[in-house]
């Protein structure tokens, strides 16, 4: 299944795609990771066979799996007590892009099945851990615990990046480990070191005529950055030489980065 929209790629996506980057399998696991809320699609009982959105709290197993803490009065828990095929709409959150669109987005898809006694126990630390809120009502009698186990999942990180994982690559994927740091890495870069972003760009990304860059993703493989050109906007990608997991490892290989520009440019 074409996944450009029937366009061909740029110069730029291309360069892009040939370094290493996240798998899509990977930036799901990401993206799921650090999502709080989800649409919840269920099939509707009456009218009969429609899908049926809802808007839920959401907390995530070691395995990637969505949890759901449900009342017995919801439609959507009937509705899935009767047809347990559902599917799971999670998003970036809205303020991170001006362009909705541009949000990355995992719809999962599978069935949604009521989580046994012998389970509750563990499901329930791992929600409150992640919806603390939710202690208030958790305990509630006409409130369970149900867990989406996923068939396949429909990846969108934005306009072009798109495909299909399946549910064996996204359980043995890894979320991100730099996702929780990223907005402040990003950040520090750019204000404070914006030479050396512009160097990344002139001396590591190709783009040889950058006039100015700004990094505008970062993970454990590179980043990515954006820059302006005398013809107009470039994207580019840059790996580090060897993955990384913390804010310190992401210092060091940006150091070891820009002492290779500089050797490069003598």
């Amino acid at each position: 299944m074409p996944n450009d929209h029937q366009r061909p790629a740029s110069a730029d996506e291309r360069a892009v795609a040939s370094v290493r980057a996240p798998t899509h399998a990977e930036r799901c696991r990401t993206l799921v990771a650090g999502a709080r809320s989800a649409t919840l699609s269920t099939l509707s009982r009456e009218p009969a066979g429609f899908p049926h959105g809802s808007l839920v709290t959401v907390a995530i197993d070691a395995q990637g799996r969505p949890l759901f803490l449900l009342s017995t009065l919801a439609e959507h828990t009937g509705n899935l007590i009767a047809h347990p095929e559902s599917s799971a709409l999670l998003t970036e959150p809205l303020g991170s892009h001006a362009e909705p669109l541009a949000l990355g987005r995992v719809t999962i898809l599978g069935s949604t099945t009521k989580v046994g006694d012998d389970e509750k126990p563990a499901v329930r630390a791992a929600f409150l851990a992640q919806q603390p809120s939710a202690a208030y009502y958790v305990d509630f009698g006409d409130f369970a615990f149900y867990r989406l186990e996923p068939i396949a999942l429909r990846y969108i990180g934005g306009f072009g990046r798109m495909s299909w994982v399946t549910a064996d690559d996204y359980r043995l994927a890894e979320a991100d480990p730099l996702a929780q740091h990223a907005a402040g890495i990003l950040a520090h870069m750019n204000d404070d070191h914006a030479k050396a972003v512009l160097g990344y760009a002139t001396g590591l990304a190709g783009i040889a005529d950058a006039e100015s860059a700004t990094l505008t993703a970062v993970d454990r493989y590179g980043f990515e950055l954006a820059a302006k050109t005398p013809n107009g906007p470039r994207a580019g990608r840059v790996a580090f030489d060897e993955p990384v997991a913390t804010p310190d490892d992401v210092r060091r290989a940006m150091i070891a980065l820009i002492a290779r520009v500089r050797a490069q440019s003598g």
